[in-house]
């Protein structure tokens, strides 16, 4: 029975060398996690392999840790389910009264639908629209509809005392360029002030230029927003920059997103040529109004790969009050949104005991997650037809090059890492796909909690054990288990 030998000798070939890559995995790891500047006991691994979710190697999986940034997985997730990967956020021109040739004889009313991706090119082509369309006038005033959201403007997680930073925007239904303002510094010649201006530029915004052009000076150019004791709201620009530097920009958040929107919108509709006589107003929209125009974002799908590309927390968050708005109810809430993440977590099979859900972004130090929830998440999503591809999708591609992807750039995985990075002070956290040499998929979630590593060297430890699947995953039965109770580094 030659060929009966044969068999046999082959089977126990091919469990020999998936013992061994199986063992090779689990040293690599081991070794990696055996770094100096990890607190062990805040550390966690989970890596299994799909489509069917067996662990493959697990240490500390079911600790709650902070997730930081890879919580905008969940949120990604969460609203494919709810909303759907065509979902359009809808922006939505009115007027009352009745509209005579190129006059509105009564109110133009913009309504707010929670785009986290509405911009100033977006007005223009809203306020082009309306001229083309033969809108000359509007003697009545210019009304805003913020009524999707309700009035918080921060996840209620969030410090009271926010940055002026563009990764700390506040949050409107009514939202503009990320509820961000670039303020803009070119030089001109030495001795004179820097040539400043505001993009967009709403009237109600002065800008105060204390700048200086020299023959030779490193950039120390800086912005600062306030108001002042009359209410008047300002943004004071200081430093020198030489006359043969390029020009220089910075992003600063805004204190009141509605009216720097509506303002914005104001401004654009009389560069346009539409003249509106009242003023700015807040309110619901009345009934009797007529819709004029309607402005369709993107579809869902492409803004979660912005989402996650750049990770934009104010995306996230928006997201979170829109899935509250359309499947709770209006005015959209933190508490409804966080709800439906959580449901839709059971509803995944996902293992929600001591998890933390405080807001969609990960900024909160509030949040809590286990890496075992996080890749029995990745594990449920990814068979799915609905939502899998477009998921997949939303995640970077690491080492391929591309924006925001050039880590992993030299691992024999380039270009085949599919992943969401995550940072905190003392945090750093990294979940995604990654294949094996043999064809065989695995998810992972690795939670770097109070480490004293630093950026580059919590990333180093990231890239080791994501290596190591590449390298030594394969197909087998016998993958070993890690286990808080028998690791060694307990």
């Amino acid at each position: 029975m030659k060929w009966q030998r044969f068999i046999l000798v082959f089977i126990l070939n091919s469990l020999a060398f998936s013992a061994h890559a199986v063992g090779l995995l689990n040293q690599t790891v081991d070794k990696a996690l055996k770094a100096q500047c990890l607190d062990h006991s805040q550390t966690a691994v989970s890596i299994v392999s799909i489509p069917k979710g067996e662990q493959v190697y697990s240490y500390n999986p079911s600790t709650p840790l902070l997730p930081a940034s890879t919580l905008k997985v969940v949120t990604t997730a969460a609203s494919l389910n709810y909303l759907g990967p065509e979902f359009r956020f809808h922006t939505k021109i009115y007027h009352t009264g009745q509209r005579t040739g190129s006059t509105i004889n009564g109110d133009l009313v913009i309504k707010g639908g929670g785009d986290p991706k509405l911009s100033a090119e977006n007005l223009w082509r809203i306020a082009e629209q309306l001229k083309d369309s033969g809108v000359d006038l509007v003697t009545g005033n210019l009304i805003y509809d913020i009524s999707f959201f309700d009035s918080l403007d921060k996840a209620p997680a969030w410090e009271e005392v926010r940055s002026q930073r563009a990764y700390d925007a506040k949050l409107c239904a009514l939202s503009l360029n990320f509820n961000t303002i670039t303020v803009h510094a070119l030089p001109t010649i030495p001795g004179q002030p820097l040539k400043v201006w505001l993009e967009p530029a709403p009237r109600y915004i002065q800008v105060i230029n204390n700048t200086r052009t020299t023959s030779n000076s490193k950039n120390t150019i800086s912005a600062k927003r306030g108001i002042t004791e009359d209410g008047q709201t300002y943004i004071k620009v200081v430093g020198r920059l030489s006359h043969k530097a390029s020009e220089k920009s910075i992003r600063l958040n805004v204190l009141n997103p509605p009216r720097y929107a509506v303002e914005s919108f104001r401004s654009i509709l009389a560069e346009t040529g539409i003249h509106i006589a009242g003023q700015t107003v807040r309110t619901t929209i009345p009934r009797n109004a007529k819709l004029l125009y309607t402005h369709s974002s993107e579809p869902l799908s492409l803004i979660l790969k912005e989402l996650n590309t750049f990770s934009n927390n104010f995306i996230a968050e928006q997201i979170i009050k829109t899935m509250a708005a359309k499947e709770v109810g209006k005015p959209g809430s933190h508490a409804d949104g966080l709800q439906l993440v959580a449901t839709f977590l059971r509803d995944s099979g996902v293992q929600t005991r001591g998890l933390i859900l405080a807001d969609g972004s990960g900024l909160s130090r509030r949040n809590r997650f286990t890496a075992q929830a996080m890749t029995d998440l990745l594990t449920d999503i990814y068979p799915r037809f609905d939502i899998g591809p477009d998921f997949l999708a939303s995640l970077r591609v690491m080492g391929a090059n591309g924006v925001h992807s050039k880590r992993l750039a030299n691992s024999p995985a380039k270009a085949k890492i599919r992943a969401k990075t995550g940072t905190l002070r003392k945090v750093s956290t990294l979940t995604g796909y990654v294949p094996s040499q043999t064809g065989d998929l695995y998810a992972y979630a690795l939670f770097l909690n109070n480490n004293r590593c630093g950026y580059r060297g919590a990333d180093k430890i990231e890239d080791k054990i994501v290596n190591a699947i590449y390298q030594y995953g394969g197909r087998s039965m016998y993958s070993a288990n890690r286990s808080p109770s028998t690791n060694r580094m307990q």
